[in-house]
């Protein structure tokens, strides 16, 4: 019998059935929970009628060093707009690109009336959105979100040709009011800590959200007074506050961090896992404020946004949005700002005061539905929940366990764990001391005090996208090295491994000078570089999906790679290593200072991968280009029932990659045809037969060229794609839901091309957009940078003149793939030409079936003696792959299989 929150596990079924039997009746629907207590403003203190029945609990001043005292709510003035001015407006920022008789993007209007009232909510989505215009500075950020608003307003006041009031969205009567003790006496904890008490509980909600499909469309009607901040009346519902030992960045904004645990349950520590079970329908709520200045130059802080989780198993079944305060803080309202395909909720850019007395204001971005998805997705619990773990929780003091030395970490933040525990929130542990520490958490050890503080920094603002079930890895697994979360590759990370692609080191200890180096644009350590500068053809800024600069990310960086051991220093005494250290470690802090300023305002990129609906080709010319020199050829080749066969042919390539959890057939008899590479010199398997490894021409292509930029999901979402849309604003394709998907009635989207191209079209328009049918300019450094082969049995040069030679764009990879089998040296890691990947010499017979299939490979063409009859075959080996990967994104990949890796035994 295990004690939990407000009861024992024994009959607790049988109560929570009963109860739920009991109140069926007059329970809300899943639409509407039962109280939405903004409908008028409180004080804020003593209990109000909904209390009666619930605990009383004394809540004591909260010591915490992290002070947030909540500014005295203003009100903007109303702002009176005119129909006229407001043309004049759209025109000024969009009419150069899209006023007819222009029209990039496929987006025209005019600007009468009429045109107006037609495209202004496309407008104000974009503009909303930070999406128009393409890549905007700061202060073009500001006018387009300004003209959102204005376009918004003038659409919810029925589009009057003469004024009308420019609002803010969301904003309403009624609301609820911080009490003025609450607010300025708040910290990170709340203003006061709860007792040592079990806590009381929300019933009615909590029976609501284990219904609930979605969010209510308001804050207050998520949990009882949740918008009053008041931590003793929060505690009576059974909500409290925790902060986490290693913060995440979020543009410097101060953060409340609260968990409520359904009655009943509690969240359970696993000691053999190191991670909390958290039960379903726990909600995590977390509320952003940002400071401003009032009139008399006094600093407090406003009330920004309040994200919502409510945990669900498995996590993709979580329930998640942000709700955005409206300016005077009294109402919270579910942003729900829709992506192109319509689906909730997008990106988003609002702009709020920093200076009531000046006017000053500053960009405040929100991320979109999918960014929360590419970052939760990693969670260490699976759980979709970040910031509440063992590590997290498990608060150090300033200096201990990679915590800032210079950090004050007071009372209440020490003992929250223990805190937590006699509320009855957490179980499975008896103290704090029951939970891991990061210094010796796994089997390795930090090499210092900076790789501990900087795997300390990793875990909250990289470890989530950097493990083997985060974004980064999944949509590249060829960077799977790059494990930050704990007990991963950090602690002694070893300094010589290169990125996937061979060409750069993420570490490099050999360079002149170390200053210098630091201070350059390109520093020769990439991981340096990713977090110290922005986002280029060969990197995207780190960590992603945050808005403003961390200056402490670099300067962690530069400080580790000072404290390392470097060769040049090896013959060195003890003492002459230290002294070499302190002075790289000088060096490192002099050039982060120098070269890291914090912005003056918020510049973001916003991301939409989504298609429209009804679905339109990217590139509208298709039907005139497709059969045209120089894309004459993609009607001439065939598309036969052999191509089809061998995109789902199963060859062999290479054996598994084993690790735990993965079992193999120890009988398993040998392959039909025994290739040299699968044996030793001995003449014996390399492995068992059981781990032999085979993949699909289909699968091989599109995970080796197409994923590196649409995703292995084919979704858009892929470290390249947040590359491209920062470089020059173009977006890549959702090719499963947009290409591959269907329209509403459930017609195929490929139907469109075969009405025009015949059966397979999309093959022929798909291999035409990666062939140079795109409209985005892809560079051969881009190609040579992020065409990677990772764990995909392709092979191609990694000198960057090539690119130019096959063409820069994503068949230029499969031209060059064939380019080595032509004159077999495919997978050799010879040096001319060039052949990157050794290791995928056993795809060599799934490639040449590929670039043979209807090409024969003459002697003439192996020799190269004839020019035109070479360059001729390339074209068609290039369109067979084009082909393989149409198949595999047909058949498979837009029905939700997605062909395992060789290190992905786990997935079979």
């Amino acid at each position: 019998m295990v004690m939990t929150r407000n009861g024992l596990v024994t009959g607790l079924a049988l109560g929570v059935s009963m109860f739920v039997v009991a109140t069926m009746g007059g329970c809300p629907s899943p639409e509407q929970p039962a109280v939405v207590p903004d409908a008028g403003p409180t004080d804020g203190n003593g209990p109000g009628a909904d209390d009666a029945g619930t605990p009383r609990i004394t809540c004591t001043p909260a010591r915490s060093n992290e002070r947030i005292p909540l500014r005295h709510a203003a009100t903007r003035e109303a702002v009176t707009e005119t129909f006229d001015n407001l043309r004049a407006r759209v025109d000024a920022q969009c009419g150069s690109c899209h006023k007819a008789p222009e029209i990039r993007g496929g987006f025209q209007y005019t600007s009468d009336l009429a045109s107006l009232r037609a495209t202004a909510p496309a407008m104000a989505r974009m503009a909303t959105q930070g999406a128009m215009p393409p890549l905007p500075s700061s202060e073009q950020l500001k006018q387009a979100v300004a003209l959102g608003q204005a376009l918004s307003s003038w659409l919810a006041q029925g589009t009057p040709e003469g004024s009308f009031e420019v609002r803010e969205e969301g904003s309403s009567d009624g609301g609820v009011d911080v009490a003025r003790g609450v607010g300025e006496a708040m910290t990170d904890l709340g203003h006061c800590i709860p007792e040592s008490a079990p806590l009381g509980g929300d019933p009615e909600k909590d029976v609501w959200f284990a219904r609930a499909t979605a969010l209510p469309r308001f804050l207050s009607e998520t949990d009882t007074d949740i918008v009053t901040f008041d931590a003793e009346k929060l505690a009576r519902r059974g909500t409290v506050a925790f902060a986490p030992t290693y913060p995440l960045f979020s543009d410097h904004a101060k953060k409340l961090r609260q968990v409520h645990v359904p009655a009943g349950t509690s969240i359970r520590y696993d000691a053999k896992t190191k991670h909390f079970d958290i039960p379903p329908n726990t909600r995590f709520y977390k509320t952003f404020f940002k400071p401003v200045k009032d009139a008399r130059g006094q600093v407090g802080y406003r009330k920004i946004e309040t994200r919502l989780i409510v945990v669900r198993q498995p996590w993709r079944d979580s329930l998640f949005g942000t709700y955005i305060w409206n300016e005077d803080e009294t109402v919270a309202e579910l942003h729900d700002l829709r992506y192109r395909d319509g689906s909730s909720f997008s990106d988003r850019v609002i702009v709020y005061r920093t200076d009531e007395a000046t006017g000053a204001t500053r960009n405040y971005a929100i991320p979109g539905r999918h960014r929360c998805v590419d970052c939760h997705t990693g969670s260490e619990g699976q759980n979709f929940v970040l910031g509440f773990t063992p590590l997290q929780l498990n608060r150090r003091p300033g200096g201990e366990g990679g915590v800032d030395a210079e950090a004050d970490v007071l009372e209440d933040e020490l003992s929250q764990v223990d805190r937590l525990i006699s509320y009855g929130v957490l179980t499975g542990i008896r103290s704090s001391a029951d939970l891991p520490r990061l210094e010796t958490y796994g089997s390795k050890r930090p090499r210092n005090t900076q790789e501990l503080e900087l795997q300390g920094y990793f875990i909250a603002n990289c470890a989530q996208c950097h493990n083997p079930n985060g974004f980064a890895v999944l949509s590249n697994p060829a960077i799977a090295s790059l494990d930050f979360s704990a007990g991963g590759s950090l602690f002694q990370f070893p300094t010589t491994l290169k990125e996937s692609n061979g060409l750069r080191s993420y570490v490099n200890l050999g360079v002149t000078d170390f200053a210098a180096d630091l201070r350059g644009p390109t520093p020769s350590s990439t991981l340096f570089q990713r977090v110290a500068r922005d986002t280029d053809e060969r990197i995207i800024h780190m960590p992603a999906n945050v808005p403003g600069q961390d200056c402490r990310a670099p300067l962690l960086v530069a400080r580790w790679l000072a404290s390392l051991d470097w060769p040049r220093d090896s013959g060195l005494s003890t003492a002459q290593k230290e002294a070499n250290r302190q002075e790289r470690l000088r060096h490192a802090e002099l050039a982060v200072k120098e070269t890291c300023q914090d912005p003056p305002d918020v510049r973001w990129v916003s991301e939409d991968f989504t298609d429209k609906v009804p679905y339109e080709p990217r590139n509208t010319h298709w039907e005139s280009s497709i059969g045209v020199p120089p894309f004459d050829y993609l009607k001439r080749y065939p598309i036969t029932q052999a191509h089809e066969a061998l995109a789902h042919q199963r060859i062999p390539t290479n054996f598994w990659t084993p690790k735990p959890g993965c079992r193999f057939d120890a009988n398993a008899p040998p392959p039909e045809s025994i290739e040299p590479w699968m044996k030793d010199t001995l003449g014996n398997p390399k492995q068992p037969w059981g781990e032999l490894y085979s993949t699909t021409p289909g699968a091989a292509v599109f995970q080796g060229i197409c994923a590196n930029c649409h995703g292995r999901a084919g979704d858009g979402q892929s470290g390249a794609a947040k590359t491209l849309v920062a470089l020059n604003g173009a977006r890549v394709a959702n090719l499963a839901k947009g290409l591959f998907g269907t329209s509403s009635t459930g017609t195929a989207n490929l139907a469109m091309f075969e009405r025009v191209l015949g059966e397979h079209g999309g093959a022929r328009y798909m291999t035409w957009m990666a062939a140079g049918g795109t409209t985005v300019t892809f560079t051969p450094e881009f190609m040579q940078a992020w065409i990677k082969y990772g764990e995909v049995d392709i092979d191609f040069s990694p000198r960057e003149t090539d690119w130019g030679k096959w063409g820069a764009n994503m068949l230029g990879a499969a031209r060059g793939a064939c380019d080595l089998v032509r004159v077999g040296k495919f997978g050799t890691g010879s040096s001319e030409p060039p052949s990157g990947n050794p290791s995928a010499i056993g795809g060599a017979t799934l490639w040449k079936k590929i670039c043979t299939l209807d090409n024969p490979l003459t002697p003439e063409i192996e020799a190269g003696t004839d020019s035109a009859a070479v360059s001729e075959w390339l074209q068609h080996a290039q369109f067979n792959a084009g082909v393989m990967a149409y198949f595999y994104l047909r058949d498979e990949l837009s029905k939700g299989r997605i062909y395992p890796l060789r290190g992905e035994c786990d997935k079979r």
